[in-house]
């Protein structure tokens, strides 16, 4: 096993693969999108869409970090936790979830507390230009705008509704040039889920709540609503692999 340490979203995260994964599974994907940017002849988007909690941010950071260290074309790791709505808006906004008008608070982190129009603008744009991008601050707990300068020619942009088979995230999918859709089950991210929202602040029994209001119900909707990708891997709560 390989041992890696992330910035991500202002947390330092410790992530580790075995060098298979990395050799016959992460390297070749990034040949492959060089190779469509050399035929494409512009910038291209890949998605990584996965479920929270499966490593989708860790995953696009070793493809940015290899990149560097391969020496090839820049890959640049993006996600789309700066589109969240702005704090004040959830603090002030409810949402129906399961027939029940609930505070946005209580369950940020579903679909509906992102800003879909807003990211979709962006998005369109930094397909064709260099632009900044937002960023979601775990720390104060709120989005930061016009952060990251966006500049490479291959952009690894994760979140969890990338893919998402509901209106009106399924229309996305046709502006990526390629996806990849981590799968796993609730048990393999449960417990990680729990320990994030206490590392965020949490208490014990709010975290456990959160997760089984929130986060558990999220996990479930992308498993169960998700579009086609062209790469499908499998995490296990440790290791991944590729779906044959």
């Amino acid at each position: 096993m390989k041992q890696y340490t992330f910035d991500i979203n202002g947390h330092q995260v410790e992530a580790e693969y075995e060098e298979t994964f990395i050799e016959e599974v992460v390297k070749p994907l990034m040949k492959q999108w060089e190779e469509m940017v050399e035929k494409k002849k512009h910038r291209i988007i890949v998605f990584l869409a996965a479920p929270p909690a499966a490593g989708k941010s860790t995953l696009a950071a070793l493809f940015e970090y290899l990149s560097i260290q391969e020496g090839g074309k820049r890959i640049q790791a993006l996600g789309m936790d700066g589109f969240h709505h702005y704090q004040s808006y959830i603090l002030s906004h409810s949402v129906e979830v399961d027939g029940k008008m609930v505070s946005m608070k209580s369950v940020k982190g579903c679909p509906e507390s992102f800003d879909y129009k807003r990211f979709k603008t962006l998005l369109e744009k930094v397909k064709e230009e260099d632009i900044r991008w937002p960023y979601y601050n775990r720390v104060k707990h709120d989005v930061e705008d016009d952060v990251i300068a966006v500049h490479a020619p291959i952009i690894v942009l994760e979140g969890n509704y990338l893919l998402l088979d509901e209106a009106p995230w399924k229309e996305l999918q046709t502006m990526c040039d390629d996806s990849i859709f981590i799968t796993t089950n609730s048990d393999a991210v449960k417990t990680r889920l729990i320990n994030r929202k206490m590392k965020g602040g949490a208490l014990p029994h709010e975290a456990v709540a959160f997760y089984e209001n929130s986060d558990g119900k999220n996990v479930e909707r992308v498993l169960a609503h998700k579009l086609p990708a062209h790469t499908t891997l499998i995490y296990d709560g440790k290791t991944y692999k590729k779906s044959k």
